[in-house]
């Protein structure tokens, strides 16, 4: 766009923001006619209206004269507290600024998520969470997730790397689960459990599970299973090691 003249610009930034010429004419305060002849190049805008243009369009008024924006450069100089790469992974902490403020295991309060509704199959919105702190949310996460927290969250569709302490998902955790201390399912797991607490599914475990507690499973266990604690399912597909007693529902 560096070679577009006002005019241009004026007619591609209004219908990129699908606008008319008479809506943008009433967000100016001027007639639809002024607007059509601005893009027209029958005449110019007023300069105090400049700046509102490029309000209205969220473009800066260099880019409203036909000049590409200069690439945003992330200056990390003052910042060693950010040492990752840009791996296109979401990580949501406390900072202030450039300075983060906490990312220790010991943080108490939640850290409220609202992630889209309709990630799934059909939209392929997918997405690698790290949380530092505890993360609460009623949607699905689309993706594998790394919590140095508590995780609670209505359903998972990927592989939960690594929770530092406790998990609760109301639905079913399609991947594989690490935690260091309890993991309840309100449907199936699909993959491998290591916990060391308890295990609590409403469903059953599609692989293998290891855990430092009790094992309580509303269907079978597809796979072996080594507890601390007691068993609790219909069926286990695989060999036992069990420190408690086995029931069989």
């Amino acid at each position: 766009m560096d070679n577009l003249k006002l005019n241009d610009t004026i007619c591609f930034y209004r219908k990129k923001q699908g606008l008319t010429q008479e809506e943008l004419a009433v967000k100016l305060g001027v007639t639809n006619q002024s607007v059509s002849k601005w893009e027209s190049a029958q005449c110019c805008p007023d300069i105090s209206l400049i700046p509102k243009l490029a309000d209205i369009f969220d473009v800066s008024i260099d880019e409203l004269f036909g000049k590409e924006p200069k690439p945003t450069v992330n200056n990390y100089d003052l910042c060693t507290e950010f040492p990752w790469p840009d791996d296109d992974m979401l990580r949501v902490i406390f900072a202030r600024g450039k300075k983060i403020l906490d990312k220790s295991d010991n943080i108490n309060e939640y850290i409220n998520i609202r992630f889209p509704h309709d990630c799934n199959e059909t939209t392929r919105q997918y997405f690698k969470v790290e949380i530092f702190g505890n993360i609460s949310c009623d949607s699905s996460i689309n993706g594998d997730v790394i919590g140095h927290g508590m995780i609670e969250c209505n359903q998972i569709n990927g592989d939960i790397k690594e929770c530092k302490s406790n998990i609760s998902c109301k639905g079913d955790i399609n991947g594989d689960v690490s935690a260091d201390g309890n993991v309840g399912c309100g449907d199936s797991i699909s993959g491998n459990v290591s916990c060391g607490e308890n295990v609590a599914c409403g469903d059953g475990i599609g692989g293998k599970v290891n855990c430092g507690g009790s094992v309580t499973c509303g269907d079978d266990i597809n796979g072996d299973v080594k507890c601390g604690g007691n068993i609790e399912c219909k069926k286990i597909d695989g060999n036992v090691e069990c420190q408690g007693n086995i029931i069989y529902k």
